[in-house]
This record gives structure tokens, C-alpha cells and sequence, in this order.
């Protein structure tokens, strides 16, 4: 069976797209990561507040019409896809949300493919700070995100969810119980949809190399598990795919990365899915 990367780069070779990303403050490692990108997969649109040599930009006064014009731009098919690179993330989103005709109430499904020190690659979801801090909540990321590996890559979803404490610790605290509570529902309801999931509760490294999608407990703590794997541990990011279900979706990213290649690679890979 091909890995999510082969699936990836066969996607991308299909037919070469125009890539938006916004820029605002660049840095020789972000400006090689992009020329590496139009090198070898796709045509590369910066969107700035000033003019970046070795591209085709378009500058504009107001740096909050840097985002909302990609996403009108994505809309209008000038550009056919983006990434997010370096503007606001609630302009982007709201922008998207506004040229897709979707309800300022529906909450999206941001995820992101990462590599540990070993060279282990896993979806983590629940990775901003907002999220899943209800049992509801979690139960919309967990199924979502499940349903869109299976869909996007034909791949069983084995899910690994979190918990705050072990199992002899419930009862000692009413916030951990809950979480460990929560973590058995989760797992209960992947199961009845016919997925293999377990409740890792705090043993993050049992979940690998079975898994390839796990569950932070709340989006504060996936946070800072991303924040550690990629930017002191010596992992990497992929791919951070934001997604509306039925409305697509485009590339995220975080605003302190200085490598956007695989950014543009996913981007151009979501252009051409139904290629």
C-alpha cells in the first residue's frame, strides 16, 4: 500500500497550479524553501505588503487585504490553491468562510502531518488552543478528521486519543477524571463507527508506530506537543490542512516556520485530488 507521501507527490505531478502564500517579513530560509517549491512543483504567487524578487507578487497598502484577497483570488480560480504563510488566521478564515458560504458558526478541522526524531510520521489533531475542550468538541475533531484520512487517502484510521492522567489516577482529581471520562467516549464512538482507536490517556509514546492520527487531550496541550516535536525536538511538519466539511478547505501553517516547501507540495496536492 502507498504511503500518505507517495499518494501526495503522484497527486502533485498530475499538472503544475498557481500557489498563493502571503509573505511579510521573509528570510533567506523561507525565500530557498520557496524557490525549491517553483523549481519543482508549482508557480508560486506571493502575496505582500512589498515586492519580493525571484517572484510575481502583488503588493498591497493594507496588510489585511494581503489574506482576503488570496482567498477571493482562490474563489475566482486565479490562483488554484493557497497557503496561509504569514497573515491573521481569523481574516483568513473569516474571508474563506464569506466566499464559501459557510455559517460563521461552524468551527473548522485543522490537523497537522508531523515526523518525530525517529523518522515516525503521524497526523496530530487537536493542536490549537481553543479546541476540544468539551467532550462535544472533541467528539466533531475526532470524527472528522478520521473520516477525512479515509476519504482523502483510502487509509483505516487507527486512533490513538489522550488523557490527562492514568487509569489509577481517576478519581484523585475531578479535571483529569473528566479527561480520562472524556478520552473513553471518544474512543467508544470511533469504535462503533468500525475504527480501531485506543485510550493512550498520558503514554504519548505508546500510540507509536501503530497509530496515525492521535488525539491530544485539548487543544492547549496539543499545542505544545506540536511546539516541542517541531520546534525543540528535532521533528518536523508537513502538512496543516484546514477543512470545512463539504467546503474544502486550504493549507495552515505556523507563522514562526521558515520551510513553506511542503506547504506549497500540499497545496498543489489539494488542487489536484479530483484530477
Amino acid at each position: 500500500m502507498k504511503n500518505i507521501q507517495e499518494i501526495i507527490m503522484e497527486r502533485v505531478l498530475k499538472h503544475r497550479n498557481k500557489i498563493g502564500i502571503s509573505l511579510i517579513n521573509e528570510t533567506p530560509e523561507i525565500l530557498a524553501s520557496l524557490k525549491k517549491a517553483q523549481k519543482e512543483v508549482a508557480d508560486v504567487i506571493i502575496y505582500s505588503n512589498h515586492e519580493i524578487e525571484g517572484f510575481k507578487t502583488k503588493v498591497f497598502d493594507n496588510d489585511e487585504e494581503i489574506g482576503r484577497t488570496m482567498v477571493r483570488d482562490y474563489k475566482a480560480g486565479i490562483i488554484n490553491q493557497f497557503v496561509r504563510g504569514q497573515v491573521d488566521d481569523f481574516g483568513t478564515v473569516d474571508e474563506y468562510k464569506k466566499q464559501f458560504d459557510i455559517s460563521k458558526e461552524e468551527k473548522r478541522l485543522d490537523f497537522a502531518l508531523v515526523e518525530d526524531i525517529k523518522g515516525n510520521q503521524f497526523f496530530l489533531t487537536m493542536c490549537s488552543n481553543p479546541e476540544g475542550q468539551t467532550l462535544e468538541d472533541k467528539l466533531r475533531i475526532a470524527s472528522g478528521v478520521s473520516d477525512w484520512i479515509k476519504n482523502e487517502f483510502g487509509l483505516s484510521p487507527k486512533v490513538a486519543m489522550m488523557a490527562t492522567c492514568r487509569p489509577g489516577s481517576v478519581g484523585k482529581d475531578p479535571v483529569m477524571t473528566k479527561s480520562y471520562e472524556d478520552a473513553e467516549a471518544v474512543v467508544k464512538f470511533l469504535q462503533e463507527k468500525g475504527m480501531e482507536a485506543k485510550n493512550i490517556h498520558i503514554e504519548l509514546q505508546s500510540a507509536i508506530p501503530w497509530a496515525n492520527l492521535i488525539i491530544a487531550s485539548n487543544g492547549t496541550i496539543g499545542n505544545q506537543i506540536f511546539r516541542v516535536m517541531v520546534f525543540l525536538g528535532g521533528g518536523k511538519t508537513y502538512y496543516c490542512p484546514t477543512f470545512f466539511a463539504g467546503k474544502g478547505g486550504y493549507e495552515d501553517n505556523s507563522r514562526n516556520e521558515n520551510n513553506y516547501y511542503h506547504h506549497i507540495v500540499f497545496a498543489s496536492a489539494m488542487a489536484n485530488k479530483n484530477l
